[in-house]
């Protein structure tokens, strides 16, 4: 079965996957590592000059090299400006390619994921693992790591400047670096698995959203306010929890990585002032010591910061790393093989058919349609009709049995061809925010217009785009709100139309238009078709009636197949299912 939700990625198997993304930028990463080796220069440099100028220039005889050294001392001041601003830059344009491609990665990927995981998967938090996980990847990625070496060299510097100078006053300052260790270990490993918590709490939060916003309508209608409040509140405030939950490990251990240096310092100050005092150190060593203490107390402080911006971008990566990692799109044949010319047939050969929970959908349904036939399919609510349909285009594969196009299993076709040749209409049409003309080329974008305005024609959208703001190149708003549910329905009708494919599969395509238009979409449909496979789903006798022929579902099993009107003459499940509107046919 296929893995629609599989667990986080570890932390090495999360670095790994980083770890290209950060070297795609190499030429960047080398500008940045570079200009932190020169800032690292350049900043061990100053308290050296600063030492010099003391002990040279104020406490010794030559007070001509005061002005020199103060000169030299500004000017790689400036030049430090100016590499630490080119550094910044380009670690800060590292982070954002490394955020664009991961985002970019996690588009393409939901395109290819099959309907399975947005079957298991909430909308917002699908948006949430492209957007809020990301951000910290962008930080860490970018200005983190440079920042990390640079701190380290920076340590290292010092410590090479300082031994040279006082190996024993050294040892002192170092003092602190054990519990320094101690302390950062400890803090990365009780910070991550909350960093983990807490991505996840924000998407849940996201989702809550998300249904909030795209469910407006029903909530205001029903007055579900105060549910849907509380029900945000209560994702809100577990955010809010575990982000204080993390906030008090931050509290507890960042502050200490930002005393402990000063414990180095004060060292540096008893044993070092105690040397200058007694003439073993002179006055401008003893400056270097503090002045270099002074400068590693941000390096020490930066790494908790990016120890903790790596726990929580670790944490979101992993939950994006894994989906990119085991959530597989539907297989494709090594070989693909093609379509016959000409009108297809479909065969559906004892299919079976479960969402993965629950029992069965489809059992066992043997199904023959013609090329050029229309075939409607009827059944119950929950009688497994959505489900067959979805089978055709490949929105799933069948537990069992196979489903043929043209004799060729679906499962042997590329799955872009065999969506070229198989054109959908369901039942909550889907329409992008584009002009309406957009819309209707979506499926495809080379149609000629007067092939267009044929299928607005017979769909009925020629009925109603007169009276748009701007007729065809009228703005849809975001899932067609500007358009009333059957004006929405005909524009997909039409859309599918225009897409040239040979099947079409019309799931209950004419629900929410009235009944007159539906009459008049009726009468035009079939010579719409001509000469392509239908399937079509509906709950209405007049819908059904378009067809040749038609099904029965029941409990995932056909119970009856034949002629419309033969089907009504029989009094079978065909007429118990439409009712007072079969004996009235």
């Amino acid at each position: 079965m296929t893995v629609v939700d599989p667990p986080d990625l570890k932390l090495w198997a999360t670095l790994r996957h980083l770890f290209p993304l950060w070297w795609a930028q190499r030429r960047l990463v080398g500008i940045g590592l570079t200009c932190a080796l020169v800032f690292t220069g350049l900043s061990l440099a100053i308290p050296i000059l600063i030492q010099r100028t003391i002990d040279n220039a104020i406490d010794g005889g030559d007070h001509s090299l005061l002005l020199p050294y103060l000169g030299l001392i500004t000017l790689i001041a400036a030049v430090r400006f100016g590499v630490n601003f080119t550094r910044r830059y380009a670690t800060a344009r590292i982070g954002i390619a490394v955020e664009a491609r991961l985002r970019g990665m996690m588009y393409d990927a939901y395109l290819r994921f099959p309907r399975a995981f947005y079957d298991r998967h909430a909308t917002g938090e699908v948006i949430s693992r492209a957007t809020n996980d990301i951000y910290p990847v962008r930080y860490f990625i970018g200005w983190g790591v440079v920042q990390a070496i640079q701190s380290m060299m920076m340590l290292i510097g010092a410590a090479i400047v300082l031994v040279s100078v006082n190996a024993r006053l050294t040892l002192f300052a170092a003092l602190a670096m054990p519990p320094i260790a101690v302390l950062t270990y400890v803090f990365a490993h009780k910070v991550f698995p909350i960093s983990r918590i807490v991505q996840a709490k924000k998407g849940h939060l996201t989702e809550a959203t998300d249904e909030a916003v795209v469910g407006i309508e029903m909530v205001q209608a029903f007055g579900r306010e105060d549910d849907v409040r509380e029900r945000f509140t209560g994702r809100a405030e577990a955010v809010r929890h575990e982000t204080m939950r993390q906030a008090s490990v931050e509290a507890r251990f960042l502050p200490g990585l930002i005393f402990l240096p000063s414990l180095g310092i004060a060292a540096v100050l008893w044993f070092g002032g105690r040397d200058a005092i007694e003439g073993n150190l002179t006055i401008g060593q003893f400056t270097l010591f503090i002045t270099l203490l002074l400068q590693l107390v941000w390096p020490l402080e930066a790494l908790g910061w990016i120890i903790n911006l790596g726990q929580r971008a670790t944490a979101a990566a992993s939950r994006s790393f894994a989906w990119l990692d085991s959530i597989e799109p539907l297989p494709e044949p090594a070989q693909p093989r093609t379509l016959p010319e000409g009108p297809l047939s479909i065969t559906f050969e004892g299919v079976h058919f479960s969402y993965g929970v629950g029992k069965e959908v489809l059992s066992g349904v043997d199904l023959e349609v013609t090329p050029g036939e229309i075939v409607a399919v009827c059944g119950p609510t929950g009688a497994g009709k959505t489900s067959l349909l979805n089978l055709l285009p490949r929105f799933y594969d069948p537990t069992a049995g196979r489903v043929l196009l043209g004799d060729v299993d679906s499962r042997d076709l590329a799955l872009r061809e065999l969506r070229r040749s198989v054109a959908l209409v369901t039942q909550k049409p889907v329409l992008f925010s584009i002009p309406l003309r957009d819309n209707l080329l979506a499926a495809r974008p080379d149609a000629d217009w007067v092939d267009v305005l044929a299928a607005c024609e017979a769909a009925g959208v020629a009925a109603f785009v007169d009276g748009l703001p701007d007729g065809y190149d009228t703005l849809i708003g975001e899932r067609g709100v500007n358009l009333s549910g059957g004006q929405r329905q005909r524009v997909a009708l039409a859309r599918a139309l225009v897409a040239g494919a040979r099947v079409i599969v019309l799931d209950d395509p004419m629900s929410a238009v009235d009944t007159e238009t539906e009459r008049l979409l009726v009468s035009t449909l079939r010579p719409a078709v001509a000469g392509r496979t239908v399937l079509i789903a509906g709950q209405r006798l007049s819908t059904i009636l378009v067809a040749d022929r038609a099904i029965v579902l029941r409990d995932g099993r056909i119970v009856e197949d034949g002629v419309p009107h033969d089907l009504i003459r029989r009094g079978g499940a065909f007429t118990e299912l439409f009712g007072d509107e079969a004996l009235a046919a």
